[in-house]
């Protein structure tokens, strides 16, 4: 069954160029999480704000602490 084809053209860049790694500080767990998915982690307008500094920068990796408590790192693939 092939992959349904994204609606939202910046969903569909992040997720074609990154891998996005969320850590759990206190528990030291680590998960990857999709683009979609982001929002439901950090909200809505930390969303866009990562989204748009990772899409127009140049780096290979950018990482964000949130409230000490989530490290997120992007990774390029």
């Amino acid at each position: 069954m092939p992959a349904v084809k994204s609606n939202n053209p910046e969903r569909a860049f992040i997720n074609k160029h990154f891998v996005i790694r969320i850590t759990d500080v206190a528990t030291n767990t680590t998960r990857l999480v999709g683009a979609g998915k982001y929002s439901g982690v950090v909200g809505e307008k930390l969303k866009i704000k990562h989204f748009q500094k990772v899409s127009e920068g140049k780096a290979h990796s950018y990482m964000f602490l949130i409230r000490n408590r989530l490290k997120i790192k992007f990774h390029s693939k």
